[in-house]
C-alpha cells in the first residue's frame, strides 16, 4: 500500500522550506538569547540608567541586576526537563516565549531596582526554557549530514543577537534620556513576536512523537520534512522512522538490558556546558565595555564602540565553525578552541600586568593596553569558531532520545548557574585582583583541552541512534584510547569511512547482512533485465514470465555476486534511466544492496523493501 503525505498541516509548506521555517523559529529563540546576553553590558555604562537605579560605584548591585537574569535562566532550564518531556518541544518553546514576553514588559516599564530585577528573573526563566529546547527541537528535525551545521548555525544567529544588542546600546547611548536604555530593552519583543508567528504552525519533533507512541504523527512529520510528494516506498522516512522506534523500544524495554552508558553521556553533556562558561566568554559578552574602562582605561563611549566592533568580529568567526563543523568534527574544534583561548588569556594577563607597572610611561601603557584589546578580540575569534556552537550542539547529540531534553535541561541549567557566578564575581574580581584575575581563565582553558582529549567521543557523521550503539559497543570512559570513538567518521567493517549521510546502525547492518544472501540474486541481476524492456512497439513492463527467467538466470550468479559484494563501497549507486523518465536506483549498503524502483517492480524487491 502506498502512503503519501500532504503538506496541508503546515500551510502547504514541506521539504526544504519546512526545515527552513523550523530554523527561523529556533534561531529567533537563540537570537533573543544572544541579544539578552549583550544588551546589559552596554546599558550598565549609560548615565541615566546608573542614576535611576542607584548603581554608581556599587559593584554588588551591578552583579545582582545582571546575575538575576542568569538565575532565572537556571530555574527555566531545570523546569524544561519534566515539562519538555510532557508537553513536547514545540509547546515548550511557546511557553518559554510567553514567559519571556512578560519579563520584557517588566524591564521596559521598570520604575525601580526591584521591578527591573523581577523582570530580569522572569525573562530569564523563559529564556532558560527556550535555550534548553530550541537546540533539541532543531537537532531532532535535522538530517544526520546537516545536524552539525544546523546546530552551529543556531549559535551563529545567537552571536548575531549579541552584535545587534551591542550596536543598539551604542547608538541609543547617544540619546540623552531614559529612551537610551528603555528602547533596547523593549526591542526584545520584536523577536518574541517572530517566534509566536512561526512556532505555532510548525511540526513537533518526530522523535518526541515516537517516544509518546504517536507513530502516525511522527511518520507524517518525517514525510513532511522530506517533501509533500514523497511516498513510503520511495523515501527514507520509513526506514529512519523504524530505526528511531527500534532505538526507543530498546531503551524503554523492561526486559532487554542495553548498556549505553546514559549517566556518563549525561555527564558529558552537562560538563561541556559548564566548560563553555569556564572559558571566560561571558566576561567579554556581559562586561566588555566595563572591562575596557576598568582594566584597559578607555572612556565609556570608546569602550561601547569597541564592544560593538568586537561583536562583529565574534559573529564573523562563527562562520568558521559553521563551515568546518562536519569536516573537522566536534572534538577537534573544542580542543583547538580551548588551546587558542588559553593562549589569549595568558597574553592578556601579561600585557595588562605590564601596563599596570608603577612608573611606566603613559605612551608605553597605551601600547600595552591596545595590544590587550587585540587579544580580547582574538579570544572571541577562537571561541566563536569553536565553543560557541559546539557546546550547544553536543548535548543534543550525545544523549539518548529518552534523556535528550532532560540532559539538555541539566546542561543548560549548569551553564546558567556558572554564568551567574561568572557575571557576579567579575566586577569584584577585577577590582580586587586586577590583571591577575585573568590567570584563573588561563588555567581553566588549559584543563578544558585536556578533558576533551581524554573523555569526549566524536559525534560527527553518526545518526542520533547510531550514537547509542557506539556506547553499547565501547563501554570505556577513556575515549582517547579508542580510535573508533574519536574518529570523525565511523569506520566500516572493511576499514573505509562512512560519510555520515543516512548512516546505518549496527542493528540495521545485521538485518541487511542476514538477508543479503537470500536477496542477492534479485538485487544484483543485470539492470537491463530488471528495467523496462524495449520491444518493437515501445516500452512494456516485465511480465511474470520475464520475472521467472530473470530470477532463474540470476540465481546462477548468486554465489559470485555475494563474494563480489565484499568489495563494493558503501553508498555506491548505479542509476539507469528509461526513455520515459523512470529511474531504477541500485544502492549498495554494507554487504547488501537495496533496490528501489517503480511500483511495477514491487514483487521483485519485496524481500529487501523494509531494510
Amino acid at each position: 500500500m502506498t502512503h503519501s503525505w500532504t503538506a496541508s498541516n503546515h500551510f502547504g509548506v514541506s521539504g526544504k522550506w519546512l526545515s527552513r521555517w523550523l530554523m527561523v523559529s529556533n534561531s529567533m529563540a537563540m537570537l533573543l538569547f544572544g541579544y539578552d546576553q549583550g544588551v546589559f553590558g552596554g546599558i550598565l555604562t549609560i548615565d541615566d540608567f546608573e542614576a535611576r537605579f542607584q548603581l554608581e560605584g556599587n559593584e554588588t548591585l551591578k552583579g545582582v541586576i545582571v546575575g538575576s537574569y542568569d538565575l532565572g535562566c537556571l530555574v527555566g532550564a531545570l523546569a524544561t526537563g519534566p515539562i519538555g518531556n510532557r508537553i513536547g518541544r514545540k509547546r515548550s518553546i511557546m511557553l518559554g516565549t510567553t514567559v519571556m514576553m512578560i519579563g520584557a514588559f517588566l524591564q521596559f516599564l521598570a520604575p525601580n531596582f526591584e521591578t527591573m530585577t523581577a523582570g530580569r528573573v522572569i525573562a530569564g526563566i523563559g529564556n532558560g526554557m527556550n535555550t534548553a529546547t530550541a537546540p533539541v527541537w532543531a537537532s531532532e528535525t535535522s538530517k544526520t549530514a546537516k545536524r552539525g551545521r544546523t546546530g552551529v548555525a543556531l549559535m551563529v544567529i545567537n552571536i548575531g543577537g549579541v552584535a545587534v544588542s551591542c550596536w543598539m546600546t551604542y547608538l541609543f547611548s547617544l540619546v540623552r534620556s531614559e529612551l537610551a536604555w528603555r528602547f533596547p530593552l523593549a526591542f526584545q519583543l520584536f523577536f518574541v513576536l517572530i517566534i509566536f508567528l512561526t512556532a505555532f504552525w510548525l511540526p513537533e519533533s518526530p522523535r518526541w512523537l515516537a517516544m509518546k507512541h504517536q507513530d502516525d504523527k511522527a511518520l507524517a512529520v518525517m514525510f513532511a520534512l522530506e517533501g509533500s510528494s514523497v511516498t513510503s516506498e520511495s523515501s527514507t522516512a520509513r526506514r529512519d522512522f523504524e530505526e528511531i522506534k527500534n532505538s526507543i523500544a530498546l531503551e524503554q524495554s523492561p526486559t532487554v538490558k542495553r548498556e549505553t552508558k546514559p549517566m556518563f553521556r549525561l555527564i558529558l553533556g552537562v560538563a561541556v556546558q559548564a566548560m563553555q562558561q569556564l572559558t571566560g566568554i561571558n566576561i567579554i559578552c556581559y562586561y566588555l565595555p566595563y572591562v575596557l574602562t576598568e582594566s584597559v582605561g578607555l572612556d565609556g563611549s570608546t569602550a561601547r564602540l569597541l564592544a560593538a566592533v568586537n561583536a562583529m568580529t565574534y559573529l564573523g568567526s562563527t562562520f568558521i565553525g559553521l563551515a568546518f563543523i562536519e569536516r573537522w568534527g566536534r572534538r577537534r574544534l573544542m580542543m583547538y578552541g580551548a588551546v587558542g583561548q588559553c593562549c589569549c588569556w595568558l597574553v592578556i594577563t601579561a600585557l595588562l600586568n605590564s601596563a599596570s607597572t608603577p612608573g611606566l610611561p603613559s605612551p608605553r601603557q597605551q601600547k600595552l593596553s591596545s595590544a590587550a584589546v587585540l587579544f580580547f578580540f582574538l579570544f572571541n575569534f577562537f571561541f566563536g569558531a569553536s565553543w560557541q556552537g559546539v557546546s550547544w550542539l553536543y548535548p543534543t547529540e550525545i544523549n539518548s532520545t529518552q534523556n535528550r531534553i532532560s540532559g539538555m535541561s541539566y546542561g543548560v541549567a549548569t551553564n546558567w548557574l556558572i554564568n551567574f557566578g561568572v557575571v557576579f564575581v567579575t566586577p569584584l574580581g577585577i577590582t580586587a585582583l586586577g590583571p591577575q584575575f585573568y590567570v584563573i581563565w588561563t588555567v581553566f582553558n588549559c584543563f578544558i583541552a585536556l578533558i576533551i582529549y581524554l573523555f569526549y567521543p566524536e559525534t560527527a557523521g553518526r545518526s542520533l541512534e547510531d550514537i547509542d550503539e557506539m556506547f553499547e559497543a565501547h563501554p570505556t570512559v577513556w575515549v582517547f584510547k579508542n580510535k573508533s570513538m574519536t574518529a570523525r567518521k565511523r569506520s566500516t567493517s572493511n576499514g573505509s569511512q562512512n560519510s555520515g549521510d543516512d548512516v546505518p546502525t549496527s542493528r540495521t547492518e545485521e538485518r541487511v547482512v542476514t538477508s543479503s544472501r537470500n536477496a542477492s540474486a534479485i538485487e544484483l541481476a543485470p539492470l537491463a533485465k530488471l528495467r523496462h524492456r524495449q520491444l518493437a512497439g515501445g516500452l512494456t513492463p516485465l511480465t511474470p514470465a520475464h520475472n521467472e527467467t530473470t530470477l532463474a538466470e540470476a540465481g546462477t550468479m548468486a554465489e559470485n555476486a555475494t563474494r563480489a559484494m565484499e568489495h563494493m563501497e558503501i553508498g555506491e549507486e548505479a542509476v539507469e534511466e528509461d526513455e520515459d523518465g523512470e529511474v531504477i536506483s541500485l544502492q549498495l549498503a554494507s554487504r547488501a544492496t537495496v533496490l528501489s524502483g517503480p511500483a511495477s517492480l514491487e514483487p521483485q524487491i519485496s524481500s529487501t523493501a523494509m531494510l
